[in-house]
């Protein structure tokens, strides 16, 4: 039976291949979908800022105004989302169902923390660090097949040697994507109340990594580090490929 299944799957793969042949979403002369040549091309983002009034941070860190009101600690953005194959990238991987874009996107954020060294203080914090995903509804993940932060979670928690737990966080309602809103207020609503903390004891005393692929106003990733650090958690750093 499992012959079988892989040869329905090969058979599937080539026809796929053969319809819409892989092409560099950048130059569109190559056989994979971010040739090596465009990916270097993408600069990575020089300093850091405050997750929610963008103002020049150390590390990036929430500064001491925004941190009254908010919960996430950090923001480690890797590009800007206005790259046209930034943009062109993330818009196929959530929506044109290519999941093989994990691979570059999990290899942008490690250039992103070896140039900022950031890889050294996750070697040196290892034991205390948990990696997770901002979840997905269940509706979203059945209708895609797969959360795209999820993906890229794991190849970076594998290379890193840190943990990652894809069952910590669940998405508790399906609400309009904040892609499709606009206002930053509406943004912040929208978040609100959509997520839970399942297992809180894997995330107590930790520092948490949050892996998403685009943020803009961070209220997504603000209201995950509410329900995280009111279950136990000690800090929470948002680390995502782009920001809008």
């Amino acid at each position: 039976m499992y012959h079988k299944n892989k040869k329905k799957l090969s058979i599937g793969r080539f026809f796929f291949d053969f319809l819409f042949p892989i092409k560099c979403l950048g130059c569109g002369k190559s056989d994979s979908y971010i040739c090596e040549p465009c990916f270097n091309g993408i600069k990575l983002k020089t300093g850091f800022e405050c997750a929610f009034c963008s103002s020049r941070s150390l590390n990036g860190e929430t500064c001491p105004f925004c941190k009254r009101d908010n919960w996430l600690d950090y923001l480690w953005v890797a590009a800007n989302y206005d790259n046209a194959l930034i943009k062109r990238a993330l818009w196929a991987f959530k929506y044109k169902f290519i999941s093989s874009l994990k691979l570059p996107f999990s290899r942008l954020l490690l250039k992103f923390l070896y140039e900022k060294n950031k890889d050294k203080f996750i070697e040196s914090y290892r034991q205390q660090i948990v990696m997770l995903p901002v979840p997905l509804h269940r509706r979203r993940f059945n209708w895609r097949s797969y959360n795209q932060s999820e993906l890229v979670a794991q190849e970076l928690a594998s290379i890193l040697g840190v943990k990652v737990d894809v069952n910590v966080l669940i998405r508790t309602q399906n609400k309009k994507p904040q892609m499709e809103i606009k206002g930053k207020e509406e943004r912040i609503a929208n978040a609100k109340g959509i997520f839970a903390c399942r297992l809180p004891k894997k995330i107590k005393n930790k520092t948490v990594i949050l892996v998403d692929d685009v943020t803009t106003t961070a209220s997504t990733l603000n209201e995950c580090a509410r329900v995280l650090k009111q279950s136990g958690a000690k800090k929470v750093i948002g680390l995502v490929v782009a920001r809008g």
